[in-house]
């Protein structure tokens, strides 16, 4: 045995164990004295019974230098037992000068009688209670402001949970706590195999060949010449890392794609062109003191701390290794300075991965209706994604961030939002699905691009109905009256109807109409029921498109005769009983102005019939461009990432340019006339 496990027998611990002994003995003080005097040469402290689990902790200690700790556990004792004495000298109540007199004539615990005794184990006692409640209090007042906000929000869960959704939307979204959304996060989360079409097709269709696979595979992704495409696969074989043979392999590491799949004609590079990291504490609380200027920093720091205890992590994409600042400022002056297609297309060609020049260059195709050449480019943007999620970046547990301040975040943002509709357009609705959860999880308060008025349309339409109505019943809708849109709370009334709950479904359209009643007359006249029109006063433009937004998908979802005939008969009868709305009571039509989220949702979704409801001071008021629509007014834009000595030198070389042309046209003009 070590001697320093023997020493764990001492110490001051010991000591008032055995004074609690000697309280309990009832013999005499002779029999004490007796029982002491034949231990004399063993330390009084030393009699205290040992917790064998002590020695454990010390088995592997050396005893080469017991001789040492022996001197040591001696000094010890003596220490310890002048501790007691001083304790015995303040509990009896003597002063100083009677203490050091004591000390002189060397009274010890021997020379106490049983009722002097009795008082100092009654002190001990009560000395020790008061040290331990004061440890208490030290140890609470250590505790930072943080933790006393974060345990004050604890206690007000319950209750929070009980209120109705709030009438009014603060940016931040602060009623969907931590804790709230940990215990619906289930409803974000996925598996990242979803992620890949070819999987669904696999359930629609079954188990698909190797050789449909490979086929599917080698096929490019836009329109290129055989002689191009053979060049691109001979610098493919020199580019270690590039694709493999499953066509998930990228260079630089043994991370395999998870969204995507290298086509053929993509051009291989060595390097990313963009990297997301973790933002630190001190990034995200510099964010937030921005974007939460009215908060303490005390709140703030307390709003992080529950994040990361809940699993919440936040990302930043930034510029990666192969990012040329030239290629973004070249697609600045060809988008913003001076309009140019001719100019983006060729940029595309030298700059193949520039994020930002691929979205723009798909809507221009897309526009033109190229639609083949349009889904390769999204495609490629999604794969420049899933090239620069790091490994600690856990898809589809619904818990990573993507603030919406920064702008490649943006661009993050928009590429899932394309794909969704590239999906749509191949009625691969699991898939796209999937994908809003995705997009919803990187800001599911904000919701910048506004996934709640579309998520309810792929819920349908791949038949996860319950899906559907654990998430409108959850706080990621229940915590304010602006998450439970038209879409999400007439849509639901019909997953009721299709999984046999009737009379559930006819509550959930009275529900819908008491919140959104424009929109159900607006389905009435969709389906071609004109007997109830809306006879009040005209709503507000917030209402029309969030109504447009709806009926313009409602088609699909009614294809059923039986479902069809169900909603406009409930509606018919819900209006009838109703009566005349409260207005008053109607949120969206109270709104001042229309929340960005639906503005975005609806320029990104280039449908004529709902754009045509936006305001036209709206494009008069400001600039509005697709690659990023409505920016934040604090974070990064695309300024941050251009080099205005290369504008100035583009400006004046364009104006020059259309100088010398207009002179031409003089020139021309006068000779004609002259002629």
């Amino acid at each position: 045995m070590s001697s320093r496990a023997l020493k764990r027998l001492g110490g001051k611990s010991s000591l008032e164990d055995e004074l609690a002994k000697y309280q309990k003995k009832s013999t005499p003080v002779e029999e004490v004295s007796e029982s002491e005097s034949e231990e004399d040469s063993t330390p009084l402290v030393k009699n205290t019974t040992a917790n064998a689990f002590a020695f454990l902790q010390g088995s592997d200690e050396d005893d080469d230098d017991d001789d040492y700790n022996e001197e040591e556990e001696n000094d010890n004792d003596e220490s310890n037992e002048e501790e007691f004495n001083k304790h015995v000298k303040f509990s009896t109540g003597k002063n100083i000068k009677n203490t050091n007199k004591d000390k002189k004539n060397g009274k010890t615990v021997d020379d106490i009688d049983d009722d002097e005794l009795d008082k100092i184990l009654a002190q001990v006692k009560l000395d020790d209670k008061i040290s331990k409640e004061l440890e208490k209090v030290s140890n609470t007042e250590i505790e930072s402001d943080v933790e006393s906000f974060v345990d004050s929000i604890e206690q007000d869960l319950a209750n929070e949970e009980t209120l109705p959704p709030w009438p009014t939307y603060t940016s931040g979204g602060k009623l969907l706590t931590s804790k709230k959304f940990y215990r619906c996060s289930k409803l974000l989360e996925f598996d990242p195999r979803d992620l890949n079409a070819d999987r669904e097709y696999e359930n629609l269709f079954g188990k698909l060949s190797t050789a449909a696979i490979d086929d599917a595979d080698s096929t490019s992704s836009s329109s290129i010449s055989p002689e191009m495409l053979s060049q691109i696969k001979k610098l493919a074989n020199r580019v270690r890392g590039w694709s493999g043979r499953d066509h998930r392999s990228i260079p630089g590491t043994t991370r395999k794609l998870r969204l995507t799949k290298i086509k053929d004609d993509w051009l291989p590079i060595s390097k990313k062109p963009l990297s997301m990291d973790e933002m630190t504490n001190e990034e995200l609380l510099n964010l937030y003191t921005t974007k939460f200027k009215n908060d303490w920093k005390e709140i703030l720091l307390g709003d992080i701390e529950k994040d990361y205890k809940y699993g919440i992590r936040y990302y930043k994409e930034n510029s990666g290794p192969t990012f040329s600042i030239s290629a973004t400022t070249e697609f600045f002056m060809s988008v913003v300075v001076q309009p140019d297609h001719e100019s983006l297309i060729h940029l595309l060609q030298k700059a193949p991965y520039s994020l930002e020049t691929v979205l723009q260059v798909a809507c221009i195709l897309q526009r033109q209706g190229d639609n083949s050449n349009t889904n390769g480019l999204i495609e490629r943007a999604l794969f420049i994604l899933d090239w620069s999620l790091p490994n600690t970046f856990e898809l589809g547990n619904g818990k990573s961030r993507l603030p919406f301040e920064y702008f490649f975040n943006r661009q993050i943002y928009l590429t899932v939002f394309r794909y969704i509709s590239v999906l749509t357009q191949k009625s691969i609705f699991f898939t796209a699905l999937t994908y809003c959860k995705l997009l919803l999880s990187f800001d599911p308060m904000d919701d910048p691009y506004g996934v709640r008025y579309l998520i309810d349309y792929y819920a349908f339409l791949s038949d996860e109905y319950q899906y559907l109505i654990d998430f409108v019943e959850s706080p990621l809708c229940q915590c304010y009256e602006e998450w439970l849109t038209a879409p999400l709370l007439y849509t639901v009334a019909l997953c009721h109807y299709k999984l046999g709950k009737v009379e559930k479904a006819k509550e959930a359209i009275y529900k819908a109409y008491l919140r959104h009643p424009y929109t159900g007359h607006q389905i009435l006249e969709k389906l071609g029921e004109f007997s109830h029109p809306w006879l009040l006063k005209d709503v507000n433009d917030t209402v029309k498109l969030i109504s447009s937004l709806y009926t313009v998908r409602l088609n699909t979802l009614i294809e059923e005769v039986d479902v069809k005939n169900f909603i406009t008969n409930e509606l018919i009868l819900v209006i009838e009983k109703v009566g005349k709305p409260n207005m008053g009571a109607y949120y969206w039509n109270n709104l001042e102005s229309i929340p960005e989220n639906i503005i975005r949702h609806v320029v990104l979704s280039n449908e004529s019939s709902v754009m045509a409801k936006l305001p036209e001071d709206f494009w008069t008021n400001q600039d509005v461009y697709e690659f990023d629509v409505l920016p934040p007014k604090i974070g990064t834009t695309i300024y941050n990432y251009v080099d205005d000595n290369q504008i100035s030198t583009g400006v004046m070389q364009n104006t020059m340019q259309a100088e010398e042309i207009r002179q031409l046209q003089d020139l021309m003009n006068q000779n004609f006339i002259e002629r």
